[in-house]
């Protein structure tokens, strides 16, 4: 079992990213981040209020993710500012505990320069070094276009498809797509 050491990235625009395993000290920062996410709704199957609200509901979460040595939960931070998060979390039962889930955001005003590449670059090389991992999982909106080229860019294929899995607020459809990719 190996931690995350904190890592430099510097972006195709010349800024620099630090990508670092999140503390209970970043939960204010964390649920700034998570409330502008699900306001702007970008790539999300869970509306506003079905997110964590309080420091303590995110308390609670992040403490289940701290827990496990097999989970993780980075963040991408950019002069004091949370701009990026990716959690990892492995299966609970014993016969699937060889294979994780993660869920990926990019504040708004920091997508397509390299946030998301980086923040997915740095789960699957510490994926890499943890033996009890196998596989890495995750599930995406079918319309999240931007999303599906970065997880194809990283070796991950198509495993599966929810059909009409969301139903939009103006009653359109949208499929769910589930994608791996094995570590080893």
């Amino acid at each position: 079992m190996r931690r995350f050491d904190t890592k430099t990235v510097l972006l195709a625009d010349g800024r620099k990213i630090v990508i670092q395993p999140a503390t209970e000290g970043h939960t204010e920062a964390l649920l700034e981040l998570f409330k502008l996410l699900f306001l702007d709704g970008e790539g999300m199957i869970s509306e506003p209020d079905e997110g964590p609200q309080t420091e303590d509901e995110l308390r609670a979460w992040m403490k289940t993710q701290f827990g496990t040595p097999t989970n993780l939960l980075l963040l991408a931070e950019f002069e004091g500012m949370i701009v990026g998060s990716i959690d990892f979390t492995t299966a609970k039962r014993r016969r699937c505990a060889h294979w994780g889930t993660f869920a990926m955001g990019v504040r708004p005003g920091w997508r397509s320069c390299g946030v998301g590449n980086a923040l997915l670059t740095c789960l699957l090389e510490w994926a890499i070094s943890m033996p009890e991992i196998d596989k890495v999982a995750l599930a995406v909106r079918a319309d999240n276009h931007r999303a599906i080229a970065l997880y194809k860019k990283h070796g991950f294929v198509l495993s599966g498809c929810d059909k009409a899995y969301l139903k939009l607020s103006d009653g359109s459809f949208v499929d769910d797509l589930r994608m791996e990719r094995f570590v080893r």
